[in-house]
């Protein structure tokens, strides 16, 4: 995917690129920035705008980091702006547990998504009480599925660090919430250290989200 969309930005078919990119991460980036605004028509007005800022962009785009992460982190970017403007910090992660497939393709109405157990709602508002980078880290690698690589391309910052975030993220969900949500699939979050590679940062799993 990432070699067809450079061969296409570099025959000038920025167009067909975009189109692409927008059929391939759209409706992950979408939901990255709804939940990070706490609003699915925020979420909607910043993915066009996500897009519109990428096209007028995508000449100067020199291949540093992957079109995955170069767009989401045009999407950090709005998103962070928006909320700035707002000063909307609370009600994040309100829906993520309670959408499917089809929630992803429609991104339906604010009531539907509202429409949350009470442990979603306790995850949610723990959620919102992390601090910034903990809670961009956590959000890029469980929702939208990010690597570690892509996620310290991103947020530029090393895959070490991001590692880190991510488990100082975990961990103070699991303290904030007593332990009743959250449970570790073995140790994956022990031991981040400056020396982890591309490789074994792929292996890196994520920890089980349970109900209690």
């Amino acid at each position: 995917m990432e070699q067809q969309l450079v061969n296409l930005i570099k025959s000038g078919q920025k167009d067909r690129a975009l189109q692409l990119m927008a059929k391939t991460w759209g409706t992950q980036i979408g939901r990255f920035c709804a939940v990070q605004t706490g609003s699915a028509s925020d979420g909607e007005d910043l993915l066009q705008e996500t897009f519109i800022e990428a096209w007028g962009s995508l000449d100067s785009w020199r291949g540093e980091a992957s079109l995955k992460s170069w767009l989401y982190g045009i999407a950090r970017n709005l998103c962070a702006s928006h909320l700035r403007k707002k000063d909307r910090r609370r009600g994040l992660f309100q829906w993520f547990f309670g959408w499917g497939e089809e929630d992803n393709a429609h991104m339906r109405a604010s009531d539907d998504l509202l429409e949350a157990s009470e442990s979603q709602l306790m995850l949610s508002e723990a959620v919102g009480r992390l601090k910034t980078a903990q809670r961009e880290a956590v959000l890029l690698f469980y929702m939208s599925g990010l690597s570690m690589l892509e996620i310290s391309e991103v947020l530029d910052i090393s895959p070490a660090n991001a590692r880190k975030r991510v488990s100082l993220g975990v961990a103070a969900l699991r303290e904030d919430l007593r332990g009743e949500l959250m449970k570790p699939a073995g140790n994956e979050l022990n031991g981040e250290s400056d020396h982890d590679t591309e490789d074994n940062m792929s292996e890196y799993k994520r920890p089980r989200l349970i109900k209690s």
